[in-house]
């Protein structure tokens, strides 16, 4: 009997034109909580590999972190 959790995926795709980014997720990942285990444990182990360390990461966050989170129709959200 095999007690390995099935594989999931993501796709991300850009589309620059209308400056969005799409995100599609397997059908059978549709718990948010591991999505978002999953895009935050990629973007990290990503930083790494490109040699950034913790402080660089942290100002990178709070660079771009208010981009995502405004109210207003700046916000990427909005534009996703």
């Amino acid at each position: 009997m095999n007690d390995q959790p099935e594989n999931k995926s993501i796709q991300i795709n850009t589309d620059y034109a209308n400056q969005s980014v799409d995100i599609k997720f397997s059908e059978n990942l549709t718990d948010n909580r591991e999505r978002g285990y999953i895009l935050a444990a990629s973007f990290f182990s990503y930083c790494a590999a490109q040699g950034l360390d913790k402080q660089e990461v942290i100002e990178m966050v709070n660079t771009n972190y208010d981009q995502f989170t405004k109210g207003d129709e700046s916000s990427l959200f909005k534009r996703l």
